[in-house]
């Protein structure tokens, strides 16, 4: 990964490497099932970081405040910049109760990877309001590719990506090996570099 990591990138690829050895997290249950589930509002809430009142969002010429923010698709946008200092505490806590992990199947990147894959489709599908409420990725990849027309052949490689994520995250496995997944996930990567969703900040 050349360009610059992202926190948010860093602490969840972290989380799901966690997640991924099976170590009890029973201590920070609520905060690792808020991080994984994307649910940015619960997360602060548990670490107890205060969410700004000055930051609000336009959409052709409607001001929406920041409760309703809450409430809706930009949700995932808002809370990437509003996490950063809670992101950090909490991995400093994580690492200090998991320390390094030296995963078999992945690398540290292909975790960062990982998270990164499924916040920036959020992002994608909440900057065009395309989502009226919090729903599974599932439904934000076809929502978004159909909005952009994507054809299904790509869709399906993207929805790729997103089983080898749940693979990683402990769900049921649609591949027979981490190898034979990370080669789909990176294939998913491609697709999406190809359509210009899939970039840094």
């Amino acid at each position: 990964m050349n360009e610059e990591k992202l926190i948010y990138d860093v602490v969840v690829g972290y989380m799901l490497k966690v997640i991924k050895s099976k170590a009890l997290t029973i201590k920070y249950k609520n905060e690792f099932n808020a991080i994984k589930h994307g649910n940015y509002v619960c997360f602060i809430n548990l670490i107890g970081i205060g969410i700004s009142n000055d930051i609000t969002v336009y959409r052709e010429g409607e001001i929406i405040q920041t409760e309703r923010q809450m409430e809706m698709k930009n949700a995932d946008f808002l809370f990437l910049l509003l996490s950063g200092q809670s992101l950090l505490n909490f991995h400093s806590k994580c690492h200090k109760e998991f320390g390094n992990i030296v995963d078999p199947d992945l690398s540290s990147e292909d975790f960062e990877n990982l998270a990164h894959f499924e916040m920036i489709l959020r992002m994608f599908a909440n900057d065009k309001f395309l989502i009226e409420r919090r729903t599974d990725l599932f439904n934000v990849i076809n929502s978004l590719c159909k909005n952009l027309s994507i054809p299904k052949k790509e869709i399906e490689i993207i929805q790729n990506g997103r089983e080898f994520l749940n693979m990683v995250k402990g769900h049921k496995a649609k591949f027979l090996s981490y190898e034979e997944g990370l080669i789909a996930f990176s294939t998913s990567l491609e697709v999406l570099k190809k359509n210009n969703m899939y970039f840094y900040f």
